[in-house]
C-alpha cells in the first residue's frame, strides 16, 4: 500500500515547486528555459517511486521464471514467491530494483543533458536508462537463483546476494555509458541570447520579482496553516468498531495473527468475526483526522504485511457489489509457510469508497479544504485461503455486506 507521496515528499515537493516560481519570476521566462535541465533537476531530491514496487517486483519474478524455464531448470512460482529443488526465494520488496532504477535515471538525465543537444537522442537515452536497469535486475535475481542451482543451496548464495547485485549493476552502468558515449554529440559552447539579457537588467526587476513569487509560492502553506489553527482537530471520539449484522458476529478472545504494519493513526480496531458456515474473518481498522497539512493515511512505510511472519505474493485489484453501488477494492495474497491469506483493503474519505491512492490524496483534500468530514478510514479484511471448500472471496464478500458501510459509519462518529 505504498504511495506517490506521503506528507513529508508532499512537502519537499512543495518546497521545489515554489523555488521554481521563485526563478522564473527572477530569471525571466526566456532565462529559465535556458536553464531549465538544470532547474528541474531538483526535482529528483525528492525520495518517492514506492507505488511503482509492486509493479517491479512483479516485471522481476517473471523475467526470473522465464529464464528458469529456458535453461531448463525445475521451477514453481507463486507470485513473488519462487522455488526450486536447491531452495525458495522471494521477490521481496527490497529486490525490485528501484533504488537502482532511480539512480540510473537520474544519471540518464544528466548524461543525456551534457551529452547531447538533440531532443531526440535524449529522449532514447533516457528511456535506455530506464528501460535496462528493469530488465538488468531481473537478470540479477535469475543470475542468483541460477547460482543457488550451480551450488546446489540457496543459503550460501543469499548471503552474498547483495555483493552480487551491486557487481552486476556497476557493470550495467558501464555498458550503458559505453552506448551513450557511442552516439554523443559536441557540446555547443556559445553564449545564448538570452544569458546576455540577463546580464544588462535593472537589480529592481530581479528583486520585485523575487519578491512577489515568494509570496505567491507562500499563499498555499499559510491557507493550510490558518485552516488548521482555526479548526484544530479534536480528540479522537470514542467510539465503537462498525457494526455488522446477524448472523454475524464478534468473536471474543481471538488472537489474530494477521495485522497491518500500519503508523499514525488516531484510532485503531483489530477485531475478528464469523458468520454461519464461515471462517473467521479479521477486519482491520485505522482512523485518521483530515488536515489541511495532510496526514499519514497514505504513508509510503505502510504495510499490509510485517515482512517478518507474513510476506506479500501478489497484488490486485478487485470490484464487489456493496451497499448498492461496484466498490473496487485491492487485493494482496499473503502467505506464511504453508498458510495463505486474502486481504481486501481500501480507503473511506468523505463518502466515498476507493483503492487509488491518487484518488484517496485528492478526495482528503477537499475534504480538509472544504471542512467536510473531518475524519478518514484505512480498512483492510483478512479471510484464510485454505479452506476450499468455502473461498476467501466469498467470505469477504458476505462480511462487507453484513457490514456497516463505512461512509455513514465515518459520518456516525461524534463531533
Amino acid at each position: 500500500m505504498g504511495a506517490i507521496l506521503d506528507v513529508q515528499e508532499g512537502r519537499q515537493l512543495s518546497v521545489i515547486a515554489m523555488f521554481q516560481l521563485v526563478l522564473l519570476a527572477a530569471l525571466g521566462r526566456r532565462v529559465y528555459r535556458l536553464l531549465l535541465a538544470p532547474c528541474l533537476f531538483l526535482f529528483f531530491l525528492v525520495p518517492s517511486g514506492a507505488f511503482l514496487v509492486p509493479s517491479l517486483q512483479k516485471i522481476t519474478a517473471e523475467i526470473t521464471v522465464a529464464g528458469l524455464n529456458l535453461l531448463h531448470i525445475p521451477v514453481f512460482s507463486d507470485g513473488f514467491m519462487i522455488e526450486i529443488p536447491e531452495g525458495s526465494f522471494e521477490v521481496a520488496e527490497a529486490c525490485a530494483g528501484l533504488r537502482f532504477l532511480i539512480a540510473s535515471s537520474v544519471f540518464g538525465c544528466f548524461f543525456a543533458v551534457i551529452m547531447y543537444r538533440s531532443l531526440i537522442r535524449r529522449v532514447l537515452f533516457v528511456t535506455l536508462s530506464v528501460a535496462v536497469p528493469i530488465f538488468a535486475n531481473g537478470l540479477r535475481a535469475l543470475g542468483i537463483v541460477v547460482l543457488a542451482h550451480l551450488e546446489g543451496s540457496s543459503a550460501a548464495v543469499e548471503a552474498d546476494h547483495i555483493v552480487y547485485g551491486w557487481l552486476f549493476f556497476s557493470l550495467v552502468s558501464v555498458i550503458l555509458i559505453a552506448i551513450g558515449t557511442s552516439f554523443a554529440q559536441k557540446p555547443d559552447r556559445s553564449v545564448p541570447i538570452g544569458l546576455a539579457l540577463y546580464a544588462n537588467a535593472p537589480i529592481w526587476r530581479f528583486a520585485t520579482a523575487i519578491l512577489a513569487a515568494i509570496l505567491l509560492a507562500s499563499a498555499g502553506p499559510a491557507y493550510a496553516a490558518r485552516l488548521n489553527a482555526l479548526y484544530p482537530a479534536p480528540p479522537t471520539p470514542r467510539a465503537d468498531p462498525p457494526a455488522i449484522d446477524a448472523p454475524w458476529h464478534i468473536v471474543p478472545d481471538t488472537n489474530a495473527d494477521w495485522r497491518p504494519a500500519v503508523s499514525g493513526a488516531d484510532a485503531q480496531f483489530l477485531d475478528a468475526a464469523q458468520g454461519p458456515g464461515s471462517g473467521i474473518v479479521i477486519r482491520y481498522v485505522a482512523l485518521y483526522h483530515l488536515r489541511a497539512t495532510g496526514n499519514l493515511l497514505t504513508m509510503t512505510e505502510n504495510r499490509l504485511v510485517d515482512n517478518q511472519r507474513w510476506h506479500i505474493a501478489r497484488y490486485g485489484h478487485g470490484e464487489i457489489f456493496w451497499d448498492g453501488k461496484r466498490t473496487k477494492v485491492a487485493t494482496a495474497e499473503i502467505v506464511s509457510g504453508p498458510h495463505r491469506r486474502l486481504v481486501w483493503s481500501f480507503y473511506a474519505v468523505a463518502g466515498n469508497i476507493t483503492s487509488g491512492l491518487m484518488e484517496t490524496k485528492l478526495l482528503q483534500a477537499r475534504a480538509a479544504l472544504l471542512e467536510k468530514d473531518p475524519v478518514a478510514a484505512f480498512v483492510a479484511v483478512s479471510a484464510s485461503m485454505d479452506d476450499l471448500k468455502d473461498p476467501a472471496e466469498r467470505q469477504l464478500a458476505r462480511f462487507l455486506a453484513a457490514s456497516e458501510p463505512f461512509p455513514q459509519y465515518l459520518a456516525s462518529l461524534p463531533r
